[in-house]
């Protein structure tokens, strides 16, 4: 929805929590306030038509902005604009592209109709969305004549450090603050402060209206009368349509009453309000922290609490920084923000890390949707549902540097594996099975699209599955987090052995090649669906079981009970589809490059990474040329940056800058770094993609962690190999990088890696060696720093302290020269025809 803001005259000017000179006044009755939507609906009546209907007939080119414009900051956690993006009528804010803010539990959209609460959904089926609470106090600031406000200056602040947008007006009679955030330490608050200064040159002074944006109820909710509370308001509601096997759920507000006006004159030269809202299923909790908000800026003397209220969200902001980030240093403006605002982007929409009042146990986090917990609505931005990014796209990014928000990421899929168990078993699968989409119950709300045709359509995508193996995986393998497994709340265990179980069981023999066959499976490229033996879908379901087998043992379960031999051997005979000639892997079985193409998204080219499979590296250097060809040039963002991390391990320096700059260059929209999901390039892109795309952004800081600084989580190892600053940039910092309960912060340059111990582990003592065959063992150190001239041959860090199980094999048997250690496109040349005769006849007794 694209807003017409509207001045809205409410019958009071202002209230006993404005920190501002007392001044009498009275409440409204309560009986002219017992609908304020349909008042404020009232109100609104006189509005511009819509949006839509001023929008020209033909798409009309989007402005494409080059690096720094419209961004007047050098800070580089800071974007600093004198304009905002605007609808083609140059009088409507584009919603689209404003930037989010949140804390994980609540979220909204700068200057949006809605906030957006953990959990709340409204709709039965694909109809399931994020329900639309209403942004009662989402104002804006106007000058009351257009003669004043053609004089004055505005301008628009992102601080990412901080966790706050501002907008900064200076008129004729006083410079005005205007800041809005989602508060980070009280996690139900919604909050606004207003800051005025009169100009005491001027004469007279003058007014501001504040505004707000239209409606009339909510769609998604139906809301009680609202009643007094304490001075300021509370409303109760309940979404209209709960789904399949689920409740209707109530939401309580509590919030202060609109302010309509601000008169600045007189002998009070500063004035402070401060405007607050809380939202939460629970009346107690939303209650508990508006009281509190309210205590903080009731302190004395006047403007203080506004301040203290402030300053304790942005503490928590440059905590959560504290513990760990990525930063580029050299660079221009525009990645050195790229790579900032991708993560604040991100660590929005995850759990606050330190609330005041931390949500109730019961009461999961319910996943990281593809477009942040401030966007969601019926028919947009993937209505807010979970899907396989949640694992393969953001949780990686912020893995390292964040392991508790990683961990509640896993929480959402443990929390629902009955209604996985049910999925599975839709169509005869045993075990757990997740959906292509999901929300609060853990149900299938798969758009509907493709299920006329196909009943089966959606439950193809078996590798979403997978991938919720493949995060434990990389989980506990950086952490070796025992909480996972025991805690009955995470079931570690169990998930993994029964993701274990449903991959098994997908797995059928073909006598005909003595191999185990997927059919009827489709891949992340789902513009070729229901397919046998999807490459990238074999890999992972590989990895899974020889997962499970592993993590059962950890577990201290009988491991052949919970993973039978069975699932090992098909884990290891599998069907993958390989050229042995060309030595390359094809997407699916039968797969023909002139027939298939185009590849709409990543697929095979990701068994490197994210799946770091064990293959020599000609076959994925002739994986990547081969795929690069029949890529869609509209793919999403995420796909040009397996690119990157592909051709920078294949050290195809070219290639991989190039690719690097495509991946974020041609997904940005600025001033405020708000990530598409397509190239948008005319309003009629706008249609199709979604925008602040995290699945862009997490594939894009995916591609400097275990592309350019070269990182790989083993199960049994640390794993860094040639790292490198990104293009552009001198150096490259991984700040508290935490592996095995220790924080390491690497420094990355062209020459060396610097490594800086900043808290060990006295569990998992920590040792360093360098690729070199004389290397030897190097204890790490708190204090020590550790400069590794070499760090181009790699290196390794693990423990001391050793796992007790065999390691998970982690390989399909394939034919001789597809290890990693032998590079058979060499070999092969000094080989006469009879002995690769006899070496492959000799091969294939051993084999079978």
């Amino acid at each position: 929805m694209q807003l017409q803001w509207q001045s809205v005259s409410i019958l009071v000017i202002c209230f006993p929590l404005l920190i501002e000179d007392s001044t009498s006044f009275s409440f409204p009755s309560l009986q002219s306030f017992t609908n304020v939507f349909e008042q404020l609906g009232q109100l609104m009546s006189n509005s511009p038509k819509s949006t839509e209907k001023t929008e020209p007939s033909k798409p009309k080119r989007l402005k494409r902005q080059s690096t720094d414009i419209g961004d007047e900051s050098s800070k580089p956690f800071e974007i600093r604009s004198t304009s905002l993006p605007m609808m083609p009528d140059k009088q409507t804010i584009n919603t689209r592209y404003m930037p989010t803010l949140g804390n994980g539990y609540l979220g909204t959209t700068v200057y949006g109709d809605s906030i957006y609460l953990n959990g709340l959904f409204n709709g039965v089926g694909a109809e399931s969305h994020r329900a639309k609470i209403p942004a009662i106090l989402m104002t804006r600031v106007n000058l009351t004549t257009p003669d004043f406000e053609r004089r004055a200056t505005r301008k628009f602040t992102l601080n990412a450090q901080d966790g706050y947008f501002m907008e900064s007006i200076k008129c004729e009679y006083a410079d005005i603050e205007h800041k809005i955030y989602v508060h980070q330490k009280y996690v139900r608050l919604f909050i606004v402060d207003i800051y005025v200064k009169m100009n005491p040159a001027t004469l007279g002074g003058g007014t501001v209206t504040l505004n707000y944006p239209s409606f009339s109820s909510s769609e998604d909710i139906v809301f009680d009368q609202p009643r007094q509370y304490m001075g300021n308001w509370q409303i109760r509601g309940t979404t209209k349509t709960a789904e399949k096997g689920a409740s209707p759920q109530t939401v309580s507000i509590f919030y202060m009453l609109p302010l309509e006006q601000i008169s600045i004159s007189g002998s009070n030269t500063e004035k402070n309000y401060t405007l607050i809202m809380a939202i939460d299923k629970q009346e107690a909790n939303a209650r508990q922290e508006f009281d509190a908000a309210q205590r903080v800026i009731q302190a004395l003397p006047p403007a203080k609490g506004n301040y203290d209220l402030f300053m304790e969200h942005v503490n928590e902001w440059r905590k959560t920084w504290a513990r760990g980030r990525i930063e580029v240093e050299g660079a221009d403006n525009q990645l050195t923000k790229t790579v900032r605002f991708a993560q604040f982007y991100i660590l929005s929409s995850l759990p606050a890390e330190s609330p005041s009042l931390p949500p109730v146990f019961s009461e999961p986090f319910y996943g990281c949707g593809r477009t942040s917990i401030g966007k969601g609505s019926l028919k947009k931005d993937y209505q807010g549902h979970v899907m396989w990014d949640n694992e393969f796209y953001i949780m990686p990014a912020i893995l390292p540097f964040h392991p508790g928000m990683a961990k509640n990421q896993i929480r959402y899929r443990s929390a629902l594996m009955a209604a996985a168990s049910a999925n599975a078993a839709l169509f005869g699968g045993q075990g757990v099975h997740f959906p292509w989409e999901s929300a609060y119950s853990g149900a299938d709300v798969s758009p509907d699209s493709c299920v006329k045709d196909d009943p089966q359509c959606n439950w193809r995508k078996i590798f979403i599955t997978a991938g919720v193996s493949w995060a434990i995986r990389q989980y506990y393998s950086l952490t070796r987090d025992r909480d996972l497994m025991i805690n009955p709340v995470f079931r570690g265990c169990d998930l993994s052995r029964d993701i274990a179980k449903f991959l098994a069981n997908q797995a059928v023999y073909n006598p005909k090649n003595a191999r185990y066959d997927m059919t009827g499976i489709t891949g992340p490229d789902d513009s070729h669906p229901n397919r046998n033996n999807n490459a990238f879908t074999l890999c992972a379901a590989s990895l899974a079981i020889h997962w499970a087998r592993y993590f059962s043992c950890l577990c201290q379960r009988n491991e052949r009970e919970e993973v039978p031999d069975e699932y090992v051997q098909k884990a290891m005979y599998l069907n993958l589809p390989y050229d042995n000639v060309k030595r390359l892997h094809l997407q699916f079985q039968g797969f023909d490059a002139e027939k298939d193409r185009p590849i709409r998204q990543a697929d095979t080219i990701m068994l490197n990474y994210p799946l770091n499979w064990n293959y020599s590296y000609d076959i994925m250097r002739n994986d990547l040329e081969f795929y690069e060809t029949i890529t869609d040039a509209k793919t999403p963002a995420m796909t040009w940056s397996w690119f990157t991390v592909g051709w920078k391990w294949t050290k195809e320096q070219n290639k991989m800058r190039s690719y690097f700059l495509k991946s974020y260059q041609d997904y940005l929209i600025q001033p405020f770094k708000v990530w598409t999901e397509f190239n948008e390039r005319s309003m009629a892109d706008q249609d199709v993609g979604n925008v602040n795309f995290l699945p862009g952004m997490g594939a894009f800081l995916q591609s400097i962690i275990y592309g350019f600084a070269g990182f790989r989580i083993r199960p049994d190892k640390l794993e860094v190999n040639n790292p490198m600053p990104p293009p552009g940039a001198s150096r490259l910092i991984l700040y508290n990088f935490q592996y095995l309960q220790s924080n390491l912060t690497f420094i990355i340059e062209a020459d060396k890696t610097t490594i800086q111990p900043i808290a060990m582990s006295t569990i998992y003592p920590l040792i360093l060696k360098r690729n070199l065959t004389n290397a030897v063992e190097e204890s790490i150190n708190t204090g020590a720093n550790i400069v590794i001239n070499e760090a181009s041959n790699g290196f390794f860090i693990y423990t001391s302290v050793l796992e007790t199980c065999e390691h998970p094999r982690d390989y399909i048997y394939m034919p001789w020269g597809y290890s990693p250690w032998i590079n058979a496109a060499v070999i092969t040349k000094s080989m006469n025809c009879v002995s690769l005769i006899v070496l492959s006849n000799a091969l294939s007794i051993f084999t079978n």
